[in-house]
């Protein structure tokens, strides 16, 4: 599934949608503009779109689902809507399951100064873990490359850095529509409920066992979609002024 296909559901509701690209992110950009980005480079990207919207929707899937945190403790958001999240500094991110698919990345020298890639093997075991196996190539060649200091900013937890990451971000209105079961690799449940168990009563945790990380790709993602639009119909999200 496409990101225009995700929208397309959206616009169907009467949202309208804006997709941001991050630094180093913009079609035609190199694998050496993201060298040393980080988090606060992300965020201030997305801190800037936002800006020009009244009460925007921001839905954010793994990093961008962390992403989304920091602007809904900077901004007035109507809602948002987190994916497969990334959690917050707190929360310790790491699990066995994920080593095997983030050692070599994470094993590498001066890895924060550089851009790097997933191999096809981890992005499979990583991300792709529930897509169909004729799927998994063509999603693969769309994988874009990441910053290796953002990889640790996230995959370090309370160990962040960045000069961003607020202890207690806002904790209103977000909700956790895809923080799913254990086939989740790299963002694997015990971090998921212990971010929800952070947010506590402000945040609406759901768990998806049958989904992995790529949730909005996989087999049943138009279901995951109309209970994210139902959701923002219940918290009475603004249609008109989100993106």
């Amino acid at each position: 599934m496409g990101l225009d296909a995700m929208a397309g559901l959206f616009e169907a509701a009467g949202y309208s949608c804006t997709a941001i690209a991050l630094p180093g992110h913009a079609e035609g950009d190199g694998d050496s503009s993201l060298e040393n980005k980080g988090l606060a480079d992300y965020t201030e990207a997305v801190m800037r779109t936002a800006a020009q919207f009244d009460r925007p929707i921001l839905v954010g899937h793994s990093m961008g689902g962390w992403i989304a945190q920091q602007v809904a403790s900077r901004a007035s958001l109507s809602a948002a809507v987190l994916v497969n999240s990334a959690t917050p500094a707190p929360i310790f991110p790491l699990r066995p399951v994920t080593l095997p698919g983030t050692f070599r990345t994470f094993s590498t020298w001066a890895l924060w100064r550089k851009a790097f890639r997933l191999s096809r093997w981890e992005a499979d075991y990583l991300i792709f873990t529930a897509l169909p196996e004729e799927e998994k190539a063509a999603c693969f060649a769309g994988l874009a490359a990441e910053s290796g200091r953002v990889a640790y900013q996230l995959g370090f937890g309370p160990a962040q850095s960045g000069g961003i990451e607020p202890r207690e971000p806002r904790k209103d209105r977000l909700s956790d529509a895809g923080a799913i079961g254990a086939r989740d690799r790299i963002v694997p449940v015990g971090a998921s409920r212990g971010m929800a168990a952070w947010f506590g009563k402000q945040i609406d945790y759901r768990e998806y066992p049958e989904h992995a990380h790529w949730m909005l790709g996989e087999p049943g993602w138009q279901a995951r979609v109309a209970e994210a639009l139902a959701w923002l119909e219940g918290v009475g999200a603004e249609r008109d002024s989100s993106r």
